[in-house]
């Protein structure tokens, strides 16, 4: 398998519904679970009925790349 592979991806958060939260940019030869932090770390606030905004969503779900 080559590893050392030319290009990019492109890594997306979206929520339930398919609209899109995060998203980011990486070469085609990092792994995916190095983006998967600052992809999370750069989502807005959650919005709730009451008490203070959320950060982070409560589960999160991805492919095995991200293991």
């Amino acid at each position: 398998m080559d590893r050392g592979k030319y290009g990019s991806k492109i890594h997306l958060i979206t929520e339930r519904t398919g609209l899109p939260l995060s998203d980011g940019i990486s070469g085609a030869n990092t792994h995916d679970s190095q983006t998967l932090i600052p992809l999370v770390q750069g989502m807005p606030p959650i919005r709730s009925r009451r008490g203070r905004r959320r950060r982070r969503p409560g589960k999160l779900y991805g492919d095995k790349g991200y293991d």
